[in-house]
């Protein structure tokens, strides 16, 4: 049930983002709010890293693909990265450590 919660919130996240991107031309905070929340979710949530990033960057990509420009292909690359290092630190906070 949490991972539902969890993949719909990264999914509003992502169409918010959407907005965010048509309305602005800030591409730093919006590559760094792509990078956080990702990261984010996937502490929160760390068995779809995967379903995460794609249902956060998803969004952007395929409106900007839609539209001709691929630009929008690094919103992936982004939520990726965060899903990644979000995974990283939650694998590494769970290993048990050897006395």
């Amino acid at each position: 049930m949490k991972q539902l919660i969890v993949l719909a919130a990264a999914l509003g996240v992502g169409f918010y983002l959407l907005s965010y991107d048509q309305r602005t031309d800030d591409t730093g905070v919006e590559a760094a709010l792509l990078l956080a929340t990702s990261l984010a979710f996937t502490v929160a949530v760390p068995r779809i890293p995967i379903a995460i990033a794609l249902a956060i960057g998803l969004p952007i990509a395929g409106y900007s693909l839609w539209h001709g420009n691929g630009a929008g292909l690094a919103a992936l690359a982004f939520s990726g990265i965060g899903a990644a290092i979000g995974y990283a630190m939650r694998r590494a906070a769970l290993r048990p450590t050897s006395s």
